[in-house]
């Protein structure tokens, strides 16, 4: 989870180049008459969304399925927007097909490239090859092109989040455009004791003042499965170490092992005081079980069967 760059564009920067040259007919119920009526409902919508976020208020935004027209149409025979209308305008309209110079796909790849090092601010592990709804598109549909309720996100973190959303303030997801969570430490790692081989559990710290953020933090663990995917990655990521370890082990200056654990924390921490990689090397350096048990048995547990 990271703070990301909001996006550089708002729907009154594309929304009429959107809708030129669709086809606006009968057989559609005039769709695109319908949509030029609905600019500025979204802009306004945008606004709130803006204000509402920047006050951690997004809890009080309405859910609809449907927009009623702020006026009538006679040649229309349906005078609402439905879900189904706007998932036309989002897939066909604004996502396009990947290389279009369209304006919609112009601002879904721009939305792409917010992402830190193309990794998904929701797990910051996985590559970014998708946008993911905030709030989702079925139950917002004011909000289905609103670049501010559209984030880059990996391909697992959206599968799992699919249409799940929560108007609690207790159990809302945080928000990488409003919300900055790696100014202080929210995630916990430990070293499983007489584990073999060396495993790392991960957790949320319990120790955060915010206990509503906490509790935030802790639906997205769960939701996402954070914690088997940092479990693993770091299970992987120690099994690459170990020669290192071993060979600062066998140095015979206990310091060296500390000096290298810790020149990997303060690495880690340049990406994020809370990456699962900062919060590994910190759960080496804290276990006692490994610094005076595990390590002296590296060698012949790991390395005598690479031989």
């Amino acid at each position: 989870m990271y703070l990301l760059k909001k996006p550089s564009y708002k729907i009154d920067d594309f929304y009429d180049e959107l809708l030129i040259n669709r086809h606006n007919n009968e057989k559609n119920d005039f769709l695109i008459t319908k949509l030029n009526t609905l600019k500025q409902t979204l802009i306004n919508a945008e606004e709130q969304y803006f204000n509402n976020g920047e006050n951690n208020k997004l809890h009080e935004i309405t859910q609809e399925s449907e927009i009623n027209l702020p006026s009538r149409i006679d040649q229309v025979k349906n005078n609402k927007v439905t879900f189904k209308d706007i998932e036309k305008v989002y897939s066909n309209y604004f996502v396009e097909k990947p290389g279009s110079t369209k304006i919609g796909r112009v601002i879904y790849d721009s939305i792409l490239a917010n992402a830190e090092y193309n990794l998904c601010p929701y797990c910051s592990h996985r590559e970014v090859n998708t946008l993911d709804h905030y709030l989702p598109k079925s139950q917002f549909i004011t909000f289905a092109i609103t670049p501010i309720n559209l984030l880059p996100c990996c391909t697992d973190c959206n599968k799992e989040k699919l249409d799940t959303f929560s108007l609690k303030k207790e159990s809302m997801l945080v928000h990488p455009y409003f919300e900055n969570v790696d100014d202080f430490n929210w995630l916990h790692c430990v070293v499983k004791e007489n584990v073999w081989p060396i495993t790392f559990q991960y957790s949320i710290s319990n120790n955060i003042q915010n206990k509503e953020l906490e509790s935030r933090i802790q639906y997205q663990f769960i939701l996402l499965g954070l914690g088997k995917l940092y479990g693993d990655n770091a299970g992987r990521e120690f099994n690459r170490r170990v020669k290192s370890l071993v060979k600062e082990y066998n140095s015979k200056k206990s310091e060296e092992v500390s000096r290298f654990l810790e020149d990997n924390i303060e690495s880690y921490k340049v990406a994020g005081r809370n990456s699962w990689q900062t919060k590994m090397f910190e759960a080496l350096k804290e276990s006692k079980w490994f610094i005076t048990e595990a390590l002296s048995n590296l060698e012949s547990f790991y390395l005598s069967s690479r031989k």
